[in-house]
């Protein structure tokens, strides 16, 4: 017997993966809500959404062990029907339908607004995909599920890059921007809601708005305008787009952080064209120079890529040796990854896991030196920070160079009565590799 729409009330979304996905699964929550919904544990749940990352083999893993843990929710009879969606199904629709059988849907990256209209209607079909990527506007019923203060905002959707290791355009389609006034508009709403911190998220943040007559200082210029707003933070910005003009309104609006997040993946130049970046090192070098220069106190946070086909010993040295130099904040790595459908999965030369692990280790290690010298510089320094939490009878926040999931925290000694939100001054009394530690000044 199939359950009627009417006998799904309660709803419970898994979201894995990126910023980007989080946004998605804050829309099929609004969507759902829309349709008379509320959400409920997993456990209780009368519907399970698992809103999925297919970017590379470790998050399709963690995609499927957790929709395999879920089941077991169907398997005891709380949950009456479970939903995979994202990037994962995307890429492997048919093969996930012959593979978890016990799934009622299979839902891709496009129509995610619509998922609560149509699941109403009991129209739902085993596999539902339509053109890839999910754009929305103000007026998308949206749930958030970030701490009240602090919201992300898709400005773009897809990417028009051509990355040989990346299968991203496949799964999310061409770059696609929203309007400027789209974007203001829904700050707006955020800002009404109590939001202060906005984190602007794409795949490729320097080419927003080039698809449709605008671009980023644009947008900047309206988003610092609205009021209730007191920090913008720019992620997933390409090392190319940093126009003077752009630079210009990230020195000078009090509101747009010192933080840039611009993945690198790679200094040698014979990598960098494999990995069809269109850059090379003096251009990288050139524009890190830039914005070392003109951004006083810049935060700057990278990511590379260790074990790229073919990559030699000597190529991979010259990348920790950039890294000792360049001396960024933040930087992440990932062991690459053999996708295929990308160029980059067809190449010769696959290096070894034990020779990606190893240099990946060895590039977290020089890294991390790097990291606890920039965090022990901050000893003594006053920063604004918003409160996040508490732990172990510390308050825990976040000052302007730590972006949300991706960065350490500030641990701030208790010594007054505090709450989620408030924006206090911080002294950083001590620093790690990854957190600082301050207490709270006048």
């Amino acid at each position: 017997m199939t359950d009627s729409p009417s006998s799904l009330k309660t709803v419970s979304i898994v979201s894995l993966g990126c910023s980007k996905n989080l946004v998605d699964s804050e829309l099929i929550l609004g969507s759902l809500k829309k349709a008379g919904y509320e959400t409920s544990s997993e456990s209780d749940a009368d519907l399970i959404i698992v809103n999925t990352c297919g970017f590379i083999s470790e998050a399709k893993k963690e995609s499927i062990n957790t929709i395999i843990e879920l089941l077991q929710y169907k398997r005891q009879g709380s949950c009456r029907k479970l939903i995979v969606t994202g990037c994962l199904v995307e890429r492997y629709a048919d093969e996930l339908k012959r593979q978890l059988p016990e799934v009622d849907a299979f839902w891709g990256t496009g129509d995610l607004l619509k998922i609560g209209e149509i699941i109403g209607k009991n129209e739902i079909k085993k596999i539902h995909k339509s053109a890839p990527g999910t754009l929305y506007d103000p007026d998308s019923p949206r749930v958030l599920t970030t701490l009240p203060h602090t919201a992300y905002v898709k400005v773009s959707e897809g990417c028009s890059r051509t990355c040989s290791f990346c299968i991203i355009p496949k799964l999310r389609g061409i770059m696609k921007s929203r309007t400027v006034e789209s974007i203001i508009g829904e700050v707006r709403i955020l800002a009404n809601l109590g939001v202060k911190e906005i984190n602007l998220i794409a795949q490729d943040m320097t080419s927003y708005g080039r698809d449709i007559g605008t671009n980023l200082e644009t947008l900047l210029r309206g988003l610092v305008n609205v009021d209730g707003i007191r920090w913008i933070r720019l992620l997933y910005c390409y090392p190319w787009g940093f126009t003077d003009s752009l630079v210009k309104i990230i020195r000078e609006e009090d509101k747009i952080l010192n933080y840039i997040d611009m993945p690198l993946q790679h200094i040698n130049d014979r990598i960098l064209k494999l990995m069809d970046r269109g850059t090379t090192s003096i251009r990288i070098i050139n524009i890190i120079n830039k914005l070392r220069n003109e951004i006083p106190e810049l935060t700057l946070r990278t990511t590379f890529i260790a074990g790229f086909p073919s990559e030699t010993e000597e190529e991979f040295k010259e990348l920790l040796d950039f890294v000792e130099e360049a001396q960024f904040e933040r930087a992440g790595a990932f062991k690459y990854s053999q996708e295929e459908g990308t160029k980059a999965g067809d190449m010769s030369h696959q290096i070894p896991d034990e020779v990606k692990e190893e240099r990946y280790e060895r590039l977290l290690e020089v890294q991390s030196e790097v990291s606890l010298n920039k965090n022990r510089a901050l000893i003594g320094t006053v920063h604004e920070g918003f409160i996040e939490g508490r732990e172990n009878g510390n308050y825990i926040a976040r000052i302007p160079s730590q972006a949300p999931e991706v960065d350490g925290v500030t641990y701030i000694k208790r010594n007054k009565k505090l709450k989620v939100g408030d924006l206090v001054k911080v002294s950083i009394t001590d620093a790690d590799i990854y957190d600082l530690f301050g207490e709270v000044v006048s």
